[in-house]
């Protein structure tokens, strides 16, 4: 079985400082943009520039806390009006954090927790975005408890993966320093974003103007979707315990879909050619992973018996990111996949529709 195996090092690892303190020259990656340390001024106020894969003139200025060792507070800057990181305010504090081996900031969130996270490096900002994209290929969760997030990797994270986050994956008597600092990021993001969805809808609407009920819809949606391609990866895993193909298409297919799927694979079986289907139409793939991840799930429509939306997966770790669209009808009760498509440059429509081309293929 073919899988990546992915070892991230934190990069500090390999920088031995020497002082308690933040020193000139040092270099701080958040994901997005690489900070590096310009002056230190009266030994108390650090200054940094940042620069990102945009071109943007960025600073980012720290004030030491008197007799504290590795507490600063974040300050306004020279050219900066507005915070750098969205949820932590001026004079928030910052911790310096140098504990096996690992050095980065951990800047506190205004709601409680933090919501940043800048990793000591000694890489350049090419080396530190290939670095990213290849962290946001993985499955954050296998990540959480081996490598320090960022806010950059939790960005495109549905609210459920964060509360699976922080309630299971990093929910621990005994967490590591990796996983405690993981754990406050992630509540600091589910916190700030609780408190943006109530800033900008005191009234309990949507910012579209929906109700809570539709909300609460929408979520339903996602969470059934969640549901089954976890339960597809557990299929493609196989062993005891584990959905077979066809629990997997029985408890998540209407009977439409298994109707139309059984003519076209009676045909196929007829047929001395490749077929219809010479892959897994759960993953657009002749290999199916057992570490496939949903990344970002977008409802297009839905009412009470029928949903549309946009998934967004990665079937091997490494691979690039695919986007899935799936219909979804109420039968038996439960929200099941009406249909499919695959969504790929190389068609010229944008898409290849799965129930169009199998009655298409069955001269429907």
């Amino acid at each position: 079985m073919r899988k990546l195996l992915f070892i991230i090092t934190i990069v500090s690892l390999a920088l031995q400082a020497e002082a308690q303190t933040i020193q000139k020259g040092n270099k701080f990656f958040n994901g997005r943009t690489l900070y590096t340390v310009r002056e230190v001024r009266m030994g108390t106020i650090v200054y940094m520039t940042g620069e990102n894969s945009a071109g943007d003139y960025l600073e980012l200025t720290l004030e030491k806390v008197p007799d504290k060792a590795g507490a600063y507070t974040l300050q306004p800057s020279a050219q900066a009006d507005d915070s750098p990181f969205p949820g932590a305010g001026f004079d928030n504090p910052v911790l310096y954090v140098r504990q096996q081996g690992m050095n980065f900031l951990a800047v506190s969130g205004t709601f409680g927790d933090i919501v940043e996270i800048l990793t000591l490096t000694p890489d350049n900002l090419e080396n530190c975005l290939s670095q990213q994209e290849f962290a946001e290929s993985q499955s954050l969760y296998d990540l959480a408890d081996g490598m320090l997030l960022n806010s950059a990797l939790l960005e495109a994270c549905p609210d459920l993966e964060l509360d699976d986050l922080s309630r299971n994956k990093l929910n621990k008597k005994t967490p590591s320093v990796i996983e405690r600092y993981n754990l406050q990021l992630v509540n600091g993001i589910i916190a700030f974003r609780k408190a943006m969805e109530a800033f900008n809808n005191p009234d309990g609407l949507g910012s579209d103007g929906r109700g809570q009920d539709e909300i609460e819809l929408e979520n339903n949606v996602k969470a059934r979707i969640t549901q089954i391609f976890k339960d597809v990866a557990r299929r493609n895993a196989g062993g005891e315990g584990n959905p077979t193909p066809e629990d997997i298409v029985n408890m998540y297919t209407t009977t439409l879909w298994r109707n139309l799927v059984d003519r076209v694979m009676a045909k196929d079986e007829a047929s001395d050619d490749i077929g219809f289907f010479d892959h897994d139409y759960w993953t657009f793939s002749q290999d199916p992973s057992p570490d496939l991840k949903i990344t970002k799930i977008e409802v297009e429509e839905l009412d009470d018996v029928h949903a549309t939306a946009f998934i967004r997966f990665i079937n091997w770790p490494g691979d690039k990111p695919q986007t899935m669209w799936v219909a979804l009808e109420l039968e038996d009760g439960e929200l099941r996949i009406n249909n499919f498509r695959d969504y790929d440059d190389a068609f010229d429509d944008g898409y290849f529709d799965y129930v169009n081309e199998m009655r298409e293929y069955l001269g429907d």
